[in-house]
């Protein structure tokens, strides 16, 4: 599970140094990158749990245990009051992208993968980890 998170890390890392390159910014250093909640606070309540990591604009990362009874994942977040929409949502643990207004979206992973459909849409599975990572357009 810890070679987990630090692939998705590492990959995060290349993705945001890639990405801020490209756009004229300087690329973040690896000490920039932490993990604010070494051990996931678990939230929530019911039969199906999951990982949940949030990449923030400064690079620091939270991470969440989700437990619920929902069927999706936008609506597991939805209910905990993580996001303020189901579907497609521009906030995410209070922060903010929204591609129209700032030039930011939340780009979403699944196991350290670019997801190929929406939070509304992707069914909890036990045992996966979904991300949602603050990425420049």
């Amino acid at each position: 599970m810890r070679k987990n998170i630090l692939m998705l890390l590492l990959a995060l890392f290349v993705f945001a140094t890639l990405a801020g390159c490209a756009e004229g910014e300087p690329a973040p250093n690896a000490d920039s990158v932490e993990t604010e909640e070494v051990n996931p606070v678990l939230i929530g309540e019911g039969q199906k749990t999951f990982r949940l990591e949030v990449m923030h604009p400064e690079m620091s990362t939270k991470v969440w245990d989700v437990s619920t009874d929902e069927e999706t994942i936008g609506s597991a977040l939805y209910e905990l009051g993580l996001t303020d929409d189901e579907n497609f949502f521009t906030i995410i643990d209070g922060v903010r992208a929204d591609f129209t207004e700032d030039g930011y979206w939340w780009a979403f992973y699944i196991n350290g993968e670019m997801a190929m459909q929406g939070v509304g849409e992707t069914e909890i599975k036990e045992g996966v980890i979904y991300a949602f990572v603050y990425t420049p357009a």
